[in-house]
C-alpha cells in the first residue's frame, strides 16, 4: 500500500477528492460515476485587496517597554494594541488564496456500478478512477503533467465499449458573489474566462480529442458520442490579456499526445518521487483507505498506514512546492472556498516552517527554492515593517502573508512577534548544510542572516545586568501566570533562543567564507549578553526568561522547546541539565490533556519526542492524528470533526485542511529514524517496538553526507552507509548500543561507550558500518 492509496468511496467535498499537482497547478479529482467533479487551482490565483497603509508605530514603542517592564503586562498589550489601530490609515487582512474553477464531466450509466475503486498512485502522480458496468471495466484516469502544467485527463473501457461525455467548466459555487465568468467555444475548445471586481483575469482552455466517436461543440460545453477513448487537455493563464492568452494556449494544448506527455510526466516525477525512500516491516496486501482508517481509529497502528502517510506526505510536497514556485500555503495547493480559513496563506508561526521540514532531509532541494525565492523577493517589504513598527533596520517578517510582505490587519500584538525572520534564516542556513551549496550560502544565506541580525541589534535594550531584554516579546499563543497576564511580554525563551541560532550560524558561515571579521566580534559579543536559558521551581524549562513571569502549562504551542527542536542548539550529550529541563517541561504540556490539541499540534509534538528519543510516545502522537485528524484521501484537518475528545473542537463537523501536519508527519518519521547536526549523527534515536524492521534509503544530513540505514531488531544487526560530500569525520551514536563494527570503505577512527563511534570517508567511496547489536 506505501506507494498507492485506494478509496472505495468518491469524494462528497473537494477535501475528500484525490489531489494532484505540479508544484504550481493543483487538481482535485473526487471520483464521481456519473457526476465527476475536478477542482483546478493555480498558485498565483488570490483575491486581490488594497496593500495596508499605516503610520509609524514607533513613537509609540518607548511607552509600550515602559508599562511591560514595570509588570503592567496587559496595559501594555492593550497600549500597543489601541495606538496601533491608530496608526492604521487603510489596512486589510491577507489576500486570501481562491479557487480557480471546476470541471465537470457528465456521463449516464448504461448499468449500475460495481468493484469501485479510486487509487492515487504516487509514484507516478496519476490518479485512477475504475468501476464495472456488468462486465465492462471503465477507466478514467487523470494527472498534473509536471513539466507543461496540462491537467489530463482520459478515459476508455476494457471492451472498446462507446462512451459519451459531456464536459462543462465554471467556477466554484459562489463564485457570482466575487467575480464574473463566461465560456465559450473558439477553435474547438471550451474556453473559460473569470474576471474579478479588480480587474484581474485567467481563465482556461479545454480541448477533447477522441479514438473514434463524435465530438459537438455548444458554448456550454462539449458533447462526446460513442468514443472508444476519449482525452482531455486543460491549460490556465492568469492575469494576461486573455486574447493573447488563449490564442497561445488553443495552440499548444492541440498539439499535445496524451500517451506522451504522460511518459514525460512519469519521468520527471519519478526523479523527484525517488531521491528517498522507506520501507517499514515485510510487504502486505493493499487496503482501502476507509479499512485501514478503521484499524488506527481502534488503536491498532498500522504500519502500512504509517509508511504510507510517510510517502504521502513526500507526494504532497512535491505536488504543492515548484522551482519558481510559490511556497506551500497552508492547504498546499488545494483549495475550494472563496473565503478559505485563515486565507489559506503562508503562515510564518510554524506552519510553513513545518511544510519544509522533511524537504532537505529528503533531497528535494530544487522544490524547496520557493521558500527562499518567495521570502527574498518581500525584503523591502520586510525592511519597511521594522522601520515602521520599531524604527530598526533590518528586516521584521510578518506572521502571514500571500501575495505581499506588508503587516497586515489591526490587531497590534501580532504585529509585534519578531521571530519570523530568525526563524525562516534556520532554514536558509539549513539548506547549506544539507546541500554544500557555498553559492547559495554566500549570496542567499548570509545577506538573510545579516538582515535579521541587524534587526536585533537595533530592537535589543541592555537590562541593569548586563544582559539583552526581548520587549515586547511573545511565546506564540501562550500567556503567563501572572496577575497582569498577557501574550505581549518579556524574554519569551523562543525569542532569545531563536536569535541565539541566527547568530551563531551567522558567525559560522562568515568565518567559513573568511567574511565580515569585524561584524563577527560585534556579533560574538552579542551572543554574550544573550539571557541564559532558566529552569523553574518544577525543573522543567522557562518558557519566559524574567523573573515574575510563572509558566502556564496548560497549553499546545510548546514554543520554548525550540532549543531541541525544531533547532539543534541543545543535545543530551552537550547540556544534559537544560535537556532533561526541555523533557521535564514537555511532560508538563501534557498537563492539557487532548482537548487543546490539533493536527499539527500532534506532529509538531512528534517531531519533539523524536528528539527527546521517545519512540512510543512520538508514534502515539502521529496514531493521534490517523484517529483524529485524517480524512478519507489521508489529507490532515485541523481538528477532529467528530468530536470523540481527542482535539480541540473549533470549527465543529467541518475542520479545514490544513497540510502542516501531512508534511510533519513524514518529518517526524524522519526524526524517529535519524537525526543529524554538523559532524554528528545519530542512528534510530526513537524507534518504536513495532517497527522492528526497515530501510531508509537516501536521506540527506547536516554533515556532508546521504545516509542509507537498514535494520532488523530480531536479527540484532544494522547497516549504515554514508556517501560522503565531503571528507570531514562523522562521529555516530547508535542508540540501540553495539557489540561488534565492521567498517568497510572508510576509517573505523575511534568507539566508545558502546554506542558511539566516530568514522574518516574516504574520497569517492560510501562508507558502510556493519553493526551486532
Amino acid at each position: 500500500m506505501a506507494d498507492l492509496m485506494m478509496k472505495r468511496i468518491p469524494a462528497s467535498d473537494w477535501q475528500d477528492a484525490l489531489p494532484l499537482g505540479n508544484g504550481h497547478v493543483g487538481a482535485m479529482v473526487y471520483g464521481n460515476i456519473q457526476k465527476e467533479k475536478i477542482l483546478l487551482n493555480h498558485e498565483r490565483l488570490f483575491r486581490y485587496q488594497k496593500q495596508p497603509d499605516y503610520e509609524p508605530f514607533y513613537k509609540h514603542l518607548p511607552h509600550v517597554r515602559k508599562l511591560m517592564l514595570e509588570e503592567k503586562y496587559s496595559e501594555g498589550e492593550k497600549y500597543f494594541n489601541e495606538k496601533f489601530k491608530e496608526c492604521c490609515k487603510e489596512v486589510y487582512n491577507v489576500d486570501p488564496y481562491q479557487p480557480f474553477c471546476e470541471i465537470c464531466l457528465y456521463r449516464k450509466p448504461d448499468e449500475t456500478f460495481t468493484d469501485y475503486s479510486a487509487t492515487l498512485d504516487f509514484v507516478s502522480a496519476v490518479a485512477t478512477v475504475r468501476w464495472k458496468e456488468r462486465d465492462t471495466e471503465i477507466t478514467r484516469e487523470s494527472f498534473v503533467s509536471y513539466d507543461t502544467g496540462c491537467i489530463c485527463t482520459s478515459m476508455f473501457s476494457s471492451d472498446n465499449r462507446p462512451l459519451d461525455l459531456k464536459i462543462t467548466v465554471d467556477s466554484v459555487a459562489g463564485g457570482e458573489n466575487y467575480l464574473d465568468s463566461f465560456t465559450c467555444i473558439q477553435d474547438n475548445c471550451l474556453v473559460f474566462n473569470s474576471q474579478y471586481k479588480d480587474g484581474r483575469k485567467h481563465g482556461a482552455v479545454i480541448f477533447v480529442k477522441t479514438d473514434k466517436g463524435s465530438v459537438e461543440y455548444d458554448d456550454k460545453f462539449i458533447s462526446v458520442k460513442a468514443a472508444e477513448k476519449i482525452y482531455l487537455f486543460v491549460m490556465l493563464y492568469i492575469y494576461e490579456d486573455e486574447k493573447k492568452a488563449i490564442n497561445r494556449l488553443i495552440k499548444t494544448v492541440k498539439q499535445y499526445d496524451y500517451s506522451q506527455l504522460k511518459k514525460d510526466h512519469i519521468a520527471v516525477w519519478n526523479k523527484l518521487y525517488n531521491t528517498a525512500s522507506l520501507t517499514l516491516g515485510d510487504e502486505t496486501e493493499l487496503m482501502s483507505n476507509e479499512e485501514i482508517l478503521l484499524e488506527a481509529y481502534q488503536n491498532k497502528k498500522p504500519a502500512d498506514l504509517f509508511h504510507t502517510m510517510f510517502n504521502y506526505g513526500k507526494y504532497l510536497y512535491i505536488s504543492s512546492s515548484g522551482k519558481n514556485g510559490l511556497p506551500v500555503n497552508l492547504q498546499g495547493i488545494w483549495n475550494g472556498s472563496y473565503e478559505p480559513k485563515w486565507d489559506s496563506d503562508i503562515h510564518n508561526d510554524e506552519n510553513v516552517q513545518m511544510c519544509y521540514w522533511a524537504s532537505l532531509p529528503l533531497g528535494l532541494f530544487e522544490s524547496s527554492l520557493a521558500l527562499y525565492d518567495y521570502f527574498d523577493s518581500f525584503i523591502p517589504h520586510f525592511k519597511e515593517n521594522a522601520k515602521k513598527i520599531y524604527n530598526c533596520r533590518g528586516i521584521l517578517v510578518p506572521i502571514c502573508m500571500s501575495t505581499h510582505g506588508k503587516i497586515c490587519g489591526t490587531s497590534g500584538k501580532w504585529n509585534s512577534w519578531i521571530a519570523a525572520g530568525g526563524w525562516l534564516a534556520a532554514h536558509y542556513y539549513d539548506y547549506w548544510l544539507f546541500t554544500e551549496d557555498e553559492e547559495f550560502l554566500k549570496h542567499r544565506a548570509v545577506p538573510f542572516m545579516k538582515q535579521v541580525v541587524l534587526f536585533y541589534e537595533d530592537f535589543l535594550i541592555t537590562g541593569d545586568n548586563g544582559k539583552y531584554i526581548f520587549v515586547p516579546s511573545i511565546s506564540p499563543e501562550n500567556v503567563p501566570i501572572h496577575e497582569n497576564r498577557s501574550m505581549m511580554c518579556v524574554n519569551a525563551t523562543m525569542d532569545v533562543a531563536i536569535a541565539k541560532e541566527c547568530i551563531t550560524n551567522l558567525i559560522t558561515a562568515c568565518k567559513h567564507l573568511g567574511i565580515e571579521r569585524e561584524s563577527i566580534s560585534e556579533w560574538e559579543t552579542m551572543l554574550s549578553k544573550m539571557p541564559e536559558y532558566e529552569v523553574n521551581e518544577d525543573k522543567a524549562m522557562k518558557e519566559w526568561l524574567y523573573d515574575d513571569l510563572k509558566d502556564n502549562y496548560y497549553h499546545r504551542h510548546q514554543s520554548h522547546i525550540y532549543p531541541l527542536f525544531p533547532g539543534y542548539e541543545i543535545t543530551k550529550e552537550n547540556n544534559p541539565r537544560i535537556y532533561d529541563a526541555l523533557k521535564t517541561a514537555v511532560d508538563k504540556r501534557l498537563l492539557t490533556g487532548f482537548v487543546q490539541q490539533t493536527g499539527w499540534s500532534y506532529a509538531h509534538m512528534a517531531n519533539i519526542y523524536a528528539r527527546l528519543e521517545d519512540g512510543e510516545s512520538a508514534l502515539a502522537c502521529l496514531n493521534y492524528i490517523l484517529r483524529s485528524c485524517t480524512g478519507a484521501n489521508l489529507f490532515t484537518y485541523h481538528n477532529d470533526w467528530r468530536d470523540q475528545g481527542l482535539t480541540m473542537y473549533p470549527f465543529g463537523k467541518n475542520p479545514p485542511f490544513q497540510i502542516d501536519a501531512n508534511l510533519g508527519f513524514t518529518a517526524a518519521m524522519i526524526e524517529m529514524l535519524i537525526f543529524s547536526k554538523p559532524g554528528f549523527i545519530r542512528v534510530l534515536p526513537a524507534l518504536p517496538d513495532d517497527w522492528n524492521k526497515g530501510k531508509l534509503k537516501g536521506i540527506r544530513t547536516r554533515c556532508g553526507c546521504i545516509a542509507d540505514i537498514e535494520w532488523d531488531l530480531k536479527k540484532k544487526h544494522i547497516t549504515v552507509k554514508l556517501a560522503a560530500l565531503k571528507m570531514e569525520p562523522v562521529e555516530i551514536e547508535i542508540t540501540t548500543g553495539f557489540k561488534k563494527i565492521e567498517c568497510r570503505e572508510g576509517a573505523l577512527l575511534s568507539k566508545r561507550d558502546n554506542r558511539y563511534l566516530t568514522v574518516q570517508p574516504d574520497s569517492g567511496k560510501q562508507v558502510i558500518l556493519e553493526i551486532g547489536i
